[in-house]
């Protein structure tokens, strides 16, 4: 069985791709941004520790996953938006200009503790953007639950002029990483 130590819905639409039976559980671990750690890093870090606090049965067997997605821009990490004034100055800052998304992933199996943490990067490049078609995307959708106050599932037309790396990345979860990841740990896992 496989846990997804996450209520986001975007990760739970990926993860149906793998066509494995999963469960959604909650985690009680708050992200945090390290200020002198690297992108990948801090992506890690914060996915080990959804995977490690997830809420799972007590006889749950099974791999746990936890993920963390942030944009990485001009030196800084973005999370989600806390207002829309702050959504609306991202995606004006993002206007016409490239970013990194990362997404830390861990695997957390539960009868022996083993884990497998990675990190994927993927750069995306926006289109220049009006104040108009910034309030229209900021009005239509919920900017506050997704990093960068962006979809690009949803806004990907009108903002999005190129994906170098994986999409699914930028939706939250990066399928390819974490199919070879599920491999690699079931495989050790064999007697």
């Amino acid at each position: 069985m496989l846990y997804l130590a996450s209520r986001s819905p975007r990760r739970r639409a990926l993860l149906r791709r793998l066509r494995r039976p999963f469960r959604v559980v909650r985690s009680a671990y708050r992200e945090t941004i390290r200020s002198g750690e690297p992108p990948a890093a801090n992506a890690k870090r914060n996915a080990l520790g959804k995977a490690r606090h997830a809420m799972v049965p007590r006889r749950g067997e099974g791999i746990v996953i936890g993920a963390d997605t942030f944009l990485y821009f001009r030196g800084r990490i973005i999370g989600k938006p806390r207002t829309l004034a702050e959504a609306r100055r991202i995606l004006r800052a993002l206007s016409g200009k490239r970013h990194w998304v990362y997404t830390g992933l861990c695997l957390l199996e539960r009868r022996t503790g083993r884990t497998r943490v990675s990190a994927e990067r993927t750069r995306v490049t926006f289109r220049p953007l009006s104040d108009r078609v910034i309030t229209r995307l900021v009005g239509r959708g919920s900017p506050l639950d997704k990093a960068g106050g962006y979809a690009l599932q949803a806004d990907g037309g009108a903002l999005i002029a190129a994906v170098e790396g994986s999409r699914s990345n930028v939706i939250g979860l990066p399928l390819a990483r974490l199919r070879r990841e599920l491999a690699r740990l079931e495989r050790s896992a064999r007697p």
